[in-house]
């Protein structure tokens, strides 16, 4: 299986895990749906992460410390995105939360999650080790 679909089957995982956290705070707890929406983003990053590291990405034998220090960057990004966009399109569509998070949860894996945790967190490059020293070929032939 390619790490997209390992990828994708994550995102489906976290992503239910993330909307189970987000309607239930909504739903149980009466949270209100933009704060909602961005605890279950951080919930389901996570587990993500995780899932991400040792089986989508199969890179558990980089090292987790600098992994997790691209990750956060990204997750934050991912959860601006998540909670300005579900906000925009549940005020401005008229869309019930629900719906709006379905959307643009998919836009947003789409567009920033896949490709940033693919090439920038777990990317084979990314977890490469220093530079070589000044002088030193790392060319072969």
């Amino acid at each position: 299986m390619t790490s997209l679909k390992r990828s994708i089957l994550t995102s489906l995982f976290t992503t239910a895990l993330d909307f189970g956290v987000l309607t239930g705070l909504v739903e149980l707890f009466g949270v209100n749906y933009v704060l909602a929406t961005f605890l279950g983003t951080v919930v389901g990053a996570t587990s993500n992460f995780l899932i991400n590291r040792h089986w989508s990405f199969e890179a558990a034998d980089g090292r987790a410390h600098w992994q997790f220090v691209r990750f956060v960057p990204v997750q934050a990004g991912s959860s601006a995105l998540q909670t300005l966009g579900v906000w925009l399109v549940t005020n401005f569509a008229h869309l019930p939360y629900t719906v709006s998070k379905l959307i643009v949860a998919a836009a947003v894996y789409l567009v920033w999650n896949y490709p940033m945790n693919r090439f920038f967190v777990f990317g084979k490059e990314a977890g490469a080790s220093p530079a070589a020293p000044a002088g030193t070929s790392t060319l072969s032939v």
